[in-house]
């Protein structure tokens, strides 16, 4: 799908995701992601293994409709784009719910070495730096737990460097706004041009820290705005 003059955009707040909306996400976003290297970490470097690597991006789009917050950027009622978050209050995969409805499956077909990396080193990692690098909120939990902590977040290639990125985190933010006064918004991100990116947009570098994986490591920026 390209878009002509004609072609009208929205933003809106996707309540209720059906199965067919998780999984034209799920493509939106594999699409966006196609290239990256993290995209490969995650996946223990197994990208000949597609029900793999999608159900990796499904498992969160399908915990997010659950118990998260979904925006997404349609082009003539299409989706094209999207913004997964975990607002105050929200936490991915926390209930079993959420990893019912995508995780358990994406766990039970990883091989041995990627489940391990995820249990035993990524999620505990990316917990430990996580209060370090943005500390409590205001009633004593961590930072994502009082934020709006963006999960995942991508459009498809032919929408890119448009500014409609620009505005999904924008929706989201007057959210924020509307719902605290003193609202924080927090991001981890993986590459130098999302890190500008994210810069321009008034968030501010945390802190940095090395993941490492047997197909490279990546540098994760910790990043976080506060808002209202």
């Amino acid at each position: 799908m390209s878009a002509s003059s004609d072609t009208k955009f929205e933003i809106v707040h996707l309540e209720k995701p059906s199965e067919q909306e998780i999984d034209r996400i799920t493509k939106v976003l594999n699409s966006a992601f196609e290239g990256d290297p993290f995209s490969s970490i995650v996946v223990g470097g197994y990208t000949d293994r597609p029900e793999l690597v999608r159900l990796q991006v499904r498992q969160g789009v399908a915990a997010a409709g659950i118990g998260g917050t979904i925006h997404v950027l349609k082009a003539d009622g299409e989706i094209v784009g999207a913004a997964l978050w975990f607002k105050p209050g929200q936490s991915m995969n926390s209930t079993e719910e959420q990893r019912a409805a995508g995780w358990d499956e994406f766990m039970s077909i990883s091989p041995d070495d990627l489940k391990s990396w995820w249990l035993d080193y990524f999620i505990p990692l990316m917990s430990k730096h996580s209060k370090e690098a943005f500390g409590t909120g205001k009633n004593g939990e961590v930072y994502p737990l009082e934020a709006w902590h963006l999960h995942l977040f991508g459009i498809l290639p032919q929408f890119q460097g448009k500014g409609y990125g620009k505005k999904l985190v924008q929706f989201a933010e007057a959210e924020a706004t509307k719902d605290e006064k003193d609202g924080v918004m927090v991001v981890e991100t993986t590459t130098v041009v999302d890190v500008i990116i994210y810069t321009k947009l008034g968030f501010e570098i945390k802190k940095q820290i090395e993941v490492e994986s047997s197909v490279g490591n990546a540098r994760v920026s910790f990043m976080v705005k506060h808002v209202g």
